[in-house]
C-alpha cells in the first residue's frame, strides 16, 4: 500500500481577495457619509453663525438709524419753540412740531431715509376709539394725569380715572389715597382706611418701604397699595410722573376722552347739583369742537379749544371754567418714540424717550 506523507507544515488559510476588496469598499463609503455629515453640519452651523453676525450688524445699525431719528425730533422741536406762535399750543395733530402748509405729519415723520435704513416717529394713540391706526409725530405728557402733582386738593382726579378705567369706587379711591401716601414725606397715612405707610407695607409677606419721595417713572404704581397689574395695564398710558414737582396741568386740546372726563367728574363734585351726565355731555362737545370741521382727530383743522366758540349750557360753562384752572396750552414735556429700521435684514431698533421742551433735556429714556 502507498502511504501518504505529510510534510508537517500546516496550510495558511487567507481571506479571500473578493471579501477583503468589499470591506475596504464599505469602510470608505462609511467614512465619505461621515465626512459628508460634518461638511453639511459644518456649513450649516457656519450659514447660522453668519446670519447671527449679519443680523448683529443690522442691528447695530438699526440702533443708529433711531438714535439719528431721535436727534431729527430734538431739531424739529428746538425749531417749534423758537416759533413764537407754534409755541403757544399744541394740538393732537400739531404737537412740539410746526408743519408748513405743504407737509403732512406723514411726509415729516414718516420712512425718513437715513444710511442704510430710514426711521419713523410714531405711536398709537390709546382711548381715542381709534383701535390700532398709526400716527405719526409726538405725544405730550399734558394729555396725561402727572401723579407727581396730586395733592389732598385734587387727588380725586385719579380716583375718578380709576373709576371711569371700569373698576370700583372703593378701589378707586384707596388708590388715590395711598398714591398721596407714596410719595408724600410725612409718615401719617392721607386717610385712616384707605391710607398706606410703612405701617402697611411692612406688613406684606414681602416687606418694602413706603417712598415718601416722587414717583420716578409710572410703574412704580404696582408698589402701590390696591394696584394690581390689570389696574396698572389700565392707568400705564392715562398717568405721567413729568414734571416730578409741580401743579397738576392738563392740556384739554390733546388729552384723551378717559383723561377729560376724570377730570370733569372731579370738577362735577366740587359744584353743587352737577350730575355725571353733565360731566359726560361737556366732554363730548369738547372733543367734537376740537376735532374740527370734518370731524376727525388728527387731522390738519384740528381745533384749540374755546369756551364761547362750543355751545354750552350754563351748568356745562361753570363746570368748564373750575376744569380750566388746570389747563394748559403748551406741552412742554414731549415723549418721543423712534423706530430705525435697517432695510438689508429688517433689523429694528425702538427709543422711546421723554424731552424737556425748555432745554431739550432728556428725563426718561427706553431702547428695546
Amino acid at each position: 500500500m502507498k502511504m501518504f506523507e505529510f510534510s508537517g507544515r500546516k496550510r495558511k488559510c487567507s481571506v479571500p481577495e473578493r471579501l477583503r476588496s468589499g470591506t475596504i469598499l464599505i469602510s470608505v463609503l462609511w467614512i465619505l457619509v461621515i465626512l459628508t455629515v460634518l461638511t453639511v453640519s459644518l456649513g450649516r452651523n457656519t450659514h447660522v453663525e453668519l446670519s447671527l453676525v449679519k443680523h448683529a450688524i443690522g442691528k447695530v445699525k438699526s440702533k443708529y438709524i433711531a438714535w439719528a431719528g431721535f436727534v431729527y425730533a430734538l431739531d424739529r422741536i428746538r425749531r417749534d419753540s423758537a416759533d413764537p406762535d407754534a409755541a403757544e399750543q399744541d394740538t393732537l395733530y400739531q404737537c412740539g412740531v410746526r408743519l408748513s402748509d405743504e407737509e403732512s405729519l406723514q411726509q415729516a415723520f414718516a420712512n425718513v431715509v437715513v444710511g442704510d435704513g430710514y426711521f419713523d416717529l410714531q405711536y398709537i394713540p390709546v382711548g381715542d376709539g381709534e383701535g390700532k391706526k398709526i400716527y405719526y409725530g409726538l405725544q405730550d405728557e399734558e394729555r396725561r394725569i402727572n401723579i407727581n402733582a396730586l395733592t389732598y386738593q385734587n387727588y380725586n382726579v385719579l380716583s375718578a380715572l380709576i373709576a371711569g378705567l371700569g373698576f370700583d369706587d372703593q378701589t378707586a379711591q384707596g388708590i388715590a389715597y395711598a398714591t398721596l401716601d407714596w410719595k408724600d414725606e410725612d409718615d401719617s397715612p392721607a386717610d385712616i382706611t384707605y391710607g398706606a405707610e410703612d405701617d402697611y407695607y411692612q406688613t406684606l409677606a414681602r416687606p418694602y418701604q413706603c417712598k415718601n419721595r416722587p414717583f420716578d417713572s409710572a410703574e412704580e404704581l404696582l408698589l402701590v397699595r390696591g394696584v394690581t397689574r390689570e389696574i396698572y395695564d389700565a392707568l400705564k398710558d392715562h398717568v405721567t410722573v413729568f414734571p416730578k414737582q409741580g401743579i397738576l396741568r392738563v392740556n384739554f386740546d390733546t388729552a384723551p376722552e378717559a383723561v377729560l372726563t376724570a377730570l370733569a367728574r372731579a370738577m362735577s363734585e366740587a359744584l353743587s347739583d352737577v350730575p355725571p351726565s353733565d360731566a359726560a355731555a361737556l366732554v363730548d362737545k369738547i372733543l367734537r369742537y376740537r376735532a374740527g370741521e370734518d370731524g376727525i382727530a388728527f387731522t390738519r383743522d384740528d381745533r384749540v379749544v374755546e369756551l364761547n366758540e362750543m355751545s354750552l349750557n350754563a351748568t356745562e360753562r361753570n363746570l368748564f371754567l373750575a376744569m380750566s384752572q388746570f389747563r394748559t396750552y403748551t406741552s412742554d414735556y414731549l415723549r418721543v418714540r423712534v423706530q430705525g429700521i435697517e432695510k438689508a435684514r429688517g433689523a429694528k431698533t425702538v427709543i422711546e424717550a421723554v424731552v424737556y421742551r425748555n432745554d431739550l433735556s432728556t428725563l426718561s429714556w427706553h431702547r428695546n
